[in-house]
């Protein structure tokens, strides 16, 4: 099909374009970057003719076909870009084409950690700071897909957002080395060995469970959960040269979302041994000033000031949704490329030990005080149908304690509690008996 008439000028999209199940040309300027919304319910085919098309940091094949659902994303071009799309949701009223005015910046951050690699065996250990929807993670990706891009180097992504779904289900922390090209097709990062056989060289996340949905309900715990990760992390660094030499890509919940004197910026700077900070999105001055006071002695002058990243859009609650869902569906059936079939398993009531983290908006004054971050859990509908459960190390008869600093062995979703039976029915990864090992209860639900 002819070039779509008026679609090169940006400022100007071609009305009436699309809509329909039909290939469309689409032509994107050197430095400009086509912004797109996928929804779950419809599917977008993008095909690059010819030039260098990056999405987060990853290039496109040329003549290679990718497939988008329930995606937000933007399509930059490193040079003049041609390309096919097909979509029948999108018309040429939506289409979105702009500069991308932070692209350079991002360029010569990532050129300044690789001196630090090159000039060190210790490199950078980067902690993205920025409001909500400043491009946090969208930057983070950017610097692991570049990080790897050139050299062989294995630069390991840390997720301290527990609500964010990255290689594993939603409510973890993970530390992920990134050794291979990240999956442009799919907007939790790609599948890993938490989620069955990867058509790509599979990642390995380090998983802690935190259980809830957001730090306020348990700032206690979610700082133990940061601290465990953290003594992993760095376990992992001082035994693996190449990991070490490629550092650390650190992505941190909001600032709105952590307390305002900046404890939490200087707790995670310190188990994590942070050396660059990059504030990503704020504007305000005096929060920098205070920002670069509280951990100025801690990383020196490596305090980078990003504007938003170009593309970065509010991620509304009902899309954030959507990809938590996605990615607890995606760790038991897989994708539609990579199909999974899950092992359902009957268990007794009398043979399941079950805890919860505790909510400090729900539970009693006495809860909150006890030594524990685990609260025991009534095995009945209410409190477990349709419930996803990290299931611990730990044996069945441990003590919360034990339990709470437990590595974690995977996770189930109970199907089915039958109260008249005394019988819940719990879908597993891999086929097998329960193990006999005890259960944590998260804040997540998944109803087919």
């Amino acid at each position: 099909m002819e070039s779509l008439p008026g679609i090169n000028d940006l400022n100007q999209p071609s009305a009436g374009a699309g809509g329909d199940d039909e290939f469309h040309r689409l032509s994107i300027k050197q430095g400009s970057e086509w912004n797109i919304e996928v929804s779950p319910e419809t599917k977008l085919t993008i095909k690059v003719i010819s030039g260098i098309a990056e999405i987060f940091g990853t290039e496109l094949a040329i003549g290679k076909e990718y497939n988008f659902r329930n995606y937000k994303f933007g399509v930059y071009a490193v040079e003049d870009v041609e390309l096919e799309w097909r979509c029948p949701e999108l018309t040429g009223e939506t289409l979105s084409i702009s500069p991308n005015s932070t692209a350079k910046s991002v360029y010569n951050l990532h050129f300044a950690l690789e001196k630090m690699r090159s000039s060190s065996f210790d490199g950078p250990r980067v902690m993205i700071v920025g409001e909500t929807s400043s491009g946090r993670t969208a930057l983070s990706r950017t610097l692991c897909s570049y990080g790897i891009k050139f050299k062989s180097y294995q630069p390991m992504y840390v997720n301290l957002d527990p609500q964010q779904a990255i290689f594993s289900p939603p409510g973890c922390l993970t530390a992920t080395p990134i050794s291979d090209i990240l999956d442009v097709q799919c907007s939790t990062w790609g599948q890993s060995m938490t989620s069955g056989a990867t058509p790509l060289h599979s990642k390995q996340p380090v998983v802690k469970n935190f259980g809830l949905e957001r730090l306020s309900e348990n700032k206690r715990l979610y700082l133990d959960v940061v601290e465990q990760l953290a003594t992993s992390v760095n376990g992992r660094l001082m035994n693996d040269s190449l990991v070490r030499r490629s550092g650390l890509v650190i992505d941190i919940p909001a600032i709105s979302d952590l307390d305002e004197d900046y404890n939490d910026l200087e707790y995670f700077t310190k188990q994590f041994k942070v050396n660059v900070v990059v504030l990503v999105g704020i504007s305000d001055s005096q929060k920098v000033d205070a920002i670069a006071k509280k951990l100025g002695s801690l990383v020196g002058s490596r305090m980078v000031n990003l504007p938003r990243i170009s593309g970065s859009v509010k991620p509304e609650d009902a899309f954030k949704r959507s990809l938590q869902r996605g990615a607890i569906r995606e760790y038991f059936y897989g994708t539609p490329d990579t199909v999974l079939s899950p092992y359902a398993v009957g268990v007794g009531f009398e043979d399941v030990t079950v805890y919860r983290p505790k909510n400090v908006f729900e539970d009693t004054q006495d809860a909150q005080e006890a030594a524990t971050h685990l609260l025991p859990v009534a095995v009945n509908p209410s409190n477990l149908q349709h419930a996803l459960v990290a299931i611990s190390y730990a044996d069945r008869k441990a003590t919360p304690e034990v339990i709470q600093k437990a590595p974690i062995l995977g996770f189930g979703l109970i199907t089915e509690v039958n109260d008249k039976r005394n019988k819940l029915r719990i879908l597993l990864p891999v086929p097998g008996a329960l193990p006999n090992k005890s259960m944590i209860l998260t804040s997540y639900r998944y109803l087919e």
